[in-house]
């Protein structure tokens, strides 16, 4: 509960040690060159990004950062873990319900909106369109979508019927909900 605490007294922290305020904080964080922070000991401290070069700024990097000062880097980076084992935990949990009459019916949903044509059957094409409105752009091409197509299509007749999908889905769907949340976290800032 005290890291959680921390995070709401980010903005107080942040007064208190004297981290400035506004364009000299904020281009700091950005992640590109810029003079360093002064603190209220008057020591030097440049704003490295923990995510290395992989690590994108976002709306949330500036209070990661604050987080970070307020913290500590080993202490974010414990929090951080903790956030991430509860989504995925959250993720599975969903996922793991796709043997229950709510998790048929969601199944049932998913696989509908995936069938354009109606057919009661998903081709290669359909499953490329679902994937990617899904948000898994990385599995936007032939190679991932041919996997995805072997794995499910179990009688080899080069489509997927709602039996096929029911079981390979909840595979699918859990290994990239897991990797679509470490995207947009990255994309949103949360890993600077």
């Amino acid at each position: 509960m005290a890291r959680f605490r921390a995070l709401l007294l980010v903005p107080l922290a942040a007064t208190l040690l004297g981290v400035h305020h506004g364009p000299a904080w904020v281009f700091a964080t950005d992640g590109r060159s810029a003079p360093p922070c002064q603190l209220h000991s008057r020591r030097a401290v440049r704003v490295a990004r923990a995510g290395g070069n992989t690590a994108k700024s976002g709306i949330f990097s500036p209070l990661v950062e604050g987080v970070k000062a307020a913290m500590g880097a080993e202490e974010l980076n414990k929090l951080r873990a903790e956030f991430i084992k509860a989504h995925t935990k959250v993720i599975t949990q969903f996922v793991d319900t796709s043997e229950s009459k709510f998790g048929r019916i969601a199944l049932r949903k998913l696989f509908e909106a995936a069938d354009a044509d109606s057919s009661g059957q998903l081709d290669k094409e359909e499953v490329r369109a679902c994937l990617k409105s899904l948000g898994f752009t990385w599995m936007d091409n032939d190679k991932q979508v041919d996997g995805v197509m072997t794995k499910a299509d179990l009688d080899g007749n080069e489509e997927i019927d709602f039996e096929e999908f029911a079981k390979t889905a909840p595979t699918t769907l859990r290994q990239n909900l897991v990797k679509l949340a470490k995207k947009n976290g990255n994309d949103l800032g949360f890993l600077v």
